[in-house]
């Protein structure tokens, strides 16, 4: 669909289908999709030098983080970001 200029033409279409929103200081942004939300944590398997049982125990180690994508249309006049 081609962009007239009109008024209705810069505020409706294309239809917006944000499932997702983020608030950034005092602005809220809307996305489409985030991908990246995940997190692991390594073991860390110890054991006593004097425990007399013969088997470790496992414990939290370091924690890992996924790179965060939040993917959104862009709009006629929407400069929030820059």
């Amino acid at each position: 669909m081609a962009d007239d200029g009109s008024k209705q033409s810069a505020t409706a279409w294309p239809l917006p289908k944000f499932s997702f929103q983020v608030s950034w200081d005092s602005a809220v942004f809307s996305f489409q999709e985030v991908s990246g939300l995940d997190t692991e944590a390594q073991p860390i398997e110890y054991r006593h030098g004097d425990s007399p049982a013969f088997s470790v125990v496992k414990m939290p180690g370091l924690k890992k983080y996924g790179n965060v994508t939040m993917k959104r249309g862009v709009f006629k006049s929407d400069n929030k970001f820059w």
